[in-house]
């Protein structure tokens, strides 16, 4: 079928040129065929007039609707009672390409004059009213179908808009999570390595008054104290800029939170309701600091996952300690104990998978994410372990 559409490709005009075509040839047919009244093959010319106009139609929806209407002239001129059935329906189908290319009241303008040109002439060129009727009935129609035609692609353009503007959203937003989290593992590392700086310069410092009789080695020690000193200062001068540009963070870092003190955030969440299980199997070792708060935020932002889409449903969380790396997992049963909030703490909902894969990225993990069978929802996260925890485990 041909596209309602003011300003159409060259194939389109090759559609409606070819529509055109056909409801011509229908009206010579429908002439030559006529055995009742055989008014001639002249009477055809009228309908194959209005196939004309539908060829040039997205051009000149307008003036080929009311060129449609006026085409009844000819029928009367050439001693017909009215359009025949293929014209009837060529001058419908202009009537209803002009109410859904143009602006509505202009498409019910050129309606209502059509058919008041139609009405009129039947009025006045034939005794009977009916004809006229008839079309009354045909142009409301086809105006109708127009009009509903025009109304779903206004509808569907603001969808599009309004899809291209979520989807910009979704973007900005994510790309704002994004930058937050790493903004937060930055201050985290800041607080991991200032603290080891910090106690090498001290070292250092303890190093360079044991050597009173090497002034030699007591000038390297005191560059390296020196810019030990110097690299914490930065750090925290940058970390300081992170911390400004970041809404809604405290100045003073919070105690950084660790898979030895788990079982003190887990506490919290049950005291709330939630049946938790804490499972550790392997014997832990010392984690850097980057990995071992990590860990801990996994579980923190898996079980906000839990309370948030599956209402408090019981719950397991398994540290695994084994050679060369330590996993963390949590998984739901998928049956809520309680009805599930509209919100849970710890991140925003829709960016709490974002996190997680950021904090395992950076530390140099995997993480695995999705159901289970016979229902509920698995966590999985693994840190490889330093190798010098490997070496002492060894």
């Amino acid at each position: 079928m041909p596209r309602w559409s003011a300003s159409l490709p060259d194939r389109s005009h090759l559609v409606w040129a070819a529509v055109g075509l056909a409801l011509g040839s229908m009206s010579v047919v429908e002439t030559a065929t006529d055995s009742v009244f055989d008014y001639g093959m002249a009477a055809a010319l009228p309908g194959v007039a209005v196939g004309v106009l539908l060829a040039l139609s997205p051009r000149w929806p307008a003036a080929a609707a009311l060129a449609g209407a006026f085409s009844v002239f000819g029928n009367y001129a050439l001693g017909t009672p009215g359009p025949g059935g293929a014209q009837l329906l060529g001058m419908g189908v202009l009537i209803g390409h002009a109410a859904a290319v143009l602006p509505p009241w202009r498409g019910a303008g050129v309606a209502a004059l059509s058919a008041l040109v139609v009405v009129g002439s039947g009025f006045l060129a034939i005794p009977s009213p009916w004809e006229g009727l008839f079309y009354l009935l045909v142009a409301a129609a086809a105006w109708g179908v127009g009009a509903l035609v025009h109304q779903v692609q206004a509808r569907s353009r603001e969808l599009q808009v309004l899809a291209a503007r979520l989807a910009a959203q979704q973007e900005a937003v994510a790309a704002s999570a994004v930058v937050a989290e790493r903004a937060r593992i930055a201050r985290e590392v800041h607080d991991s390595v200032a603290h080891s700086v910090s106690v090498m310069v001290l070292q250092m410092g303890g190093l360079r008054r044991l050597l009173p009789d090497h002034p030699e080695a007591q000038e390297v020690l005191l560059g390296l104290e020196r810019l030990g000193r110097e690299a914490v200062d930065e750090m925290r001068r940058v970390v300081g800029i992170l911390r400004d540009g970041v809404a809604g963070e405290a100045a003073d870092p919070a105690p950084q939170p660790s898979l030895a003190r788990l079982d003190a955030v887990l506490d919290e969440l049950r005291a709330g309701g939630m049946p938790i299980e804490l499972v550790v199997t392997g014997e832990p070792v010392e984690l850097p600091q980057l990995v071992d708060v990590s860990a801990v935020r996994v579980v923190q932002e898996a079980l906000s996952n839990v309370v948030r889409h599956a209402g408090a449903a019981a719950t397991r969380v398994e540290v695994a300690w084994s050679r060369g790396q330590v996993a963390v997992a949590v998984c739901d049963d998928g049956r809520p104990r309680v009805p599930a909030p509209r919100s849970a703490g710890g991140t925003s909902g829709g960016h709490g998978q974002l996190h997680m894969r950021e904090r395992v990225a950076v530390s140099g993990g995997a993480l695995e994410v999705g159901p289970v069978r016979g229902g509920g929802y698995r966590v999985r996260a693994t840190f490889p372990l330093p190798a010098e925890a490997a070496a002492v485990r060894a």
